[in-house]
């Protein structure tokens, strides 16, 4: 379980990480604690979900300018046309 504490630790050692990065970490850190650890991404994602929104609800963080579920997507938005291209055109 991913405690508030712990998340304001990181942000605040690491403040440009994206939330990719903090589920990883999160994750690893998990399996570091308890070698026959169950946790997911799923659950870790879930989990640090609910307390970034929480955090940025109550105002204890500014809210994030990432998007949770569009993130991978944005950053090869420059490359969606060149599939588009004949070889010709190329």
């Amino acid at each position: 379980m991913i405690s508030r504490q712990a998340v304001l630790e990181y942000l605040d050692r690491h403040p440009s990480h994206t939330t990719w990065q903090m589920r990883l970490h999160f994750l690893q850190a998990s399996h570091r604690l308890d070698s026959q650890a169950s946790a997911s991404i799923g659950s870790i994602a879930n989990q640090l979900n609910y307390i970034l929104r929480d955090l940025e609800a109550i105002g204890t963080i500014a809210p994030r300018t990432e998007s949770l579920g569009l993130t991978q997507i944005s950053h090869y938005s420059e490359y969606s046309n060149i599939s588009d291209r004949s070889p010709i055109d190329a």
